[in-house]
């Protein structure tokens, strides 16, 4: 259970210098981010830009940055989701009983609903078109939902577990998947708010939208917001070295809880799955101590950042080019497809849902599960400038009960696990029902609200 493998100085000189690289290439995507008017307007990340100049310095284009490095890149992302994952489960959840209860409460359900429809309609291509057609492997159908609710973190932290299976090709398409998603939420939703604007549906917008620049985006002396919080006495331990050793403690945990439960239950279970389970059991046992209050959500925060920072640049570099060419077709129609589904939801499904507002909190979960919550956030705020509506209140308590479970939770580590082993067409019937389930359950426990007076 031990790793054997030895790391001679030789290798950790050249981690170093890899990393030292990315390092640079973040700088770069950085200062790009904050000078071209368009990222900013679309509030593209820095690490995304920062793995575009990896790609483009790489092994397929300029071929700056050897493929040793752009290699090294893609197995780090698969290590460092897993302290990514670890500290997932050690915060508190803070949901409190309100008006807003039922429609929390439906806001879950459709989280839940979102996230098998992206899970369900790719299987059922997979059955009927890319497997029998195309001859495409099954996993292809995760890629839409850990790329797209999932991201890009999860896109790129994917790597171990399609190294396992065998199908080392579902990285780069599920950062490919997490790219096109990104990119689509915040263009296909611009497009929905003018539309929604012009036919009446937006509450505080009653013209055409349009992208605005944020205020300045690098902090001047005298405006900075504070990132964490000290818990130890740095006469005891730096907070930051004591937070990490915490979550690396869970990370061991987790390193030998996955091979208890592959030893005694016979399932194949990924590291972060069981190092965020481990988190959990290190807060539990904290809980009982002195150190209870020990933990500060910031500084975990920070931690898992500059993991996910190094994670999606490093990803997004190491993108194998040739595979997306083989895959352009079956990604064509997916990517396509899925377009399609994710508009229906936002436009019939969301406006029966929620009611009074229904198109703030419709644009909040679009941008969130096409691209990232920022896209949500953008968009959010294009449509509902004060952010007057009930949405982001309704977002932000819904999250403690769904961010375990989809886009970087439990499911997408465990779903090319539960296809390889079940078959595409059984997970395409578990996730079918699931839909159906999660969709249609808000309207049987009265969580369903809706808008009479619009047409769409």
């Amino acid at each position: 259970m031990f790793p054997k493998a030895s790391v001679s100085g030789g290798t950790l000189d050249a981690l170093l210098l890899y990393l030292s690289i990315l390092g640079i290439l973040l700088a770069a995507g950085t200062a790009i981010r904050l000078k071209v008017p368009i990222l900013r307007k679309y509030h593209i990340p820095a690490s995304l830009i920062a793995g575009v100049l990896g790609l483009l310095l790489g092994p397929y284009f300029l071929k700056i940055i050897p493929k040793t490095v752009t290699q090294c890149y893609s197995a780090l992302a698969g290590r460092l989701i897993v302290i990514i994952f670890t500290p997932m489960l050690m915060g508190e959840a803070a949901f409190k009983n309100s008006k807003l209860a039922k429609k929390t409460l439906g806001a879950i359900c459709f989280s839940f609903g979102a996230c098998a429809v992206q899970y369900a309609v790719p299987l059922l291509l997979s059955l009927l078109i890319f497997i029998p057609f195309l001859h495409v492997n099954p996993l292809f159908s995760v890629i839409v939902e850990e790329g797209w609710i999932g991201g890009h973190g999860t896109a790129g932290g994917m790597a171990l577990v399609f190294e396992d299976l065998g199908w080392a090709d579902g990285q780069s398409l599920a950062i490919t998947s997490a790219t096109v998603g990104l990119l689509y939420g915040v263009i296909s939703g611009m497009v929905l708010i003018n539309i929604a604007a012009a036919r009446g549906w937006t509450r505080f917008l009653h013209s055409h939208a349009q992208l605005k620049e944020e205020k300045a985006e690098l902090f001047p002396e005298g405006e900075r917001k504070p990132g964490s919080y000290l818990t130890v006495d740095n006469g005891v331990i730096d907070s930051m070295a004591f937070h990490a050793a915490v979550l690396l403690i869970a990370v061991f945990i987790g390193w030998y809880l996955r091979f208890f439960i592959k030893a005694f239950l016979h399932i194949s279970v990924s590291w972060f799955i069981t190092a965020m389970f481990a988190g959990l059991i290190v807060k539990k046992i904290l809980q009982m101590t002195s150190w209870r209050n020990s933990l500060d959500k910031g500084t975990m925060s920070r931690i898992q950042g500059f993991c996910l920072e190094f994670l999606v640049a490093g990803a997004v570099a190491s993108v194998n080019i040739s595979v997306i060419i083989s895959y352009a077709l079956p990604l064509l129609i997916q990517q396509c497809v899925i377009m399609a589904v994710m508009v229906f939801l936002a436009l019939w499904y969301c406006r029966r849902l929620y009611g009074d507002y229904w198109f703030e909190n419709s644009m909040i979960c679009y941008g969130a599960y096409c691209g990232v919550f920022a896209t949500g956030m953008l968009l959010l705020k294009t449509c509902d400038p004060d952010l007057k509506s009930d949405a982001m209140e309704i977002f932000a308590l819904k999250a403690p009960f769904t961010s375990w479970a989809i886009g970087g939770g439990i499911i997408p580590g465990m779903m090319p696990y539960w296809i390889a082993q079940y078959g595409t067409l059984n997970m395409f019937l578990v996730t079918g029902a699931a839909a159906v389930i999660a969709l249609t359950l808000p309207r049987i426990l009265g969580c369903w609200f809706p808008v009479k007076q619009e047409t769409v």
